[in-house]
């Protein structure tokens, strides 16, 4: 038998948006790239209080990457 584990998209979680914003408004005031990601984890961790950091993080990211990094295929 083979398991196939489900895949959440966090884009499709409540957190997304509040992710977002936060990353905006960190980008917008001129924070460092690592504090703008830093504002969404903790826009994750504040809706999802009861989830771990590192998960936390790992969905934060996924969010922000998914809304705002495109990739080029130069042939």
């Amino acid at each position: 038998m083979v398991w196939r584990g489900s895949v959440i998209d966090p884009m499709q979680d409540v957190a997304a948006p509040a992710v977002l914003d936060a990353f905006d408004e960190a980008r917008r005031v001129g924070e460092a790239s690592v504090d703008c990601y830093r504002a969404g984890v903790e826009a994750w961790r504040r809706t999802h209080p009861d989830q771990s950091a590192e998960y936390s993080a790992k969905q934060a990211v996924a969010v922000i990457l998914a809304a705002k990094v495109s990739l080029r295929v130069e042939e």
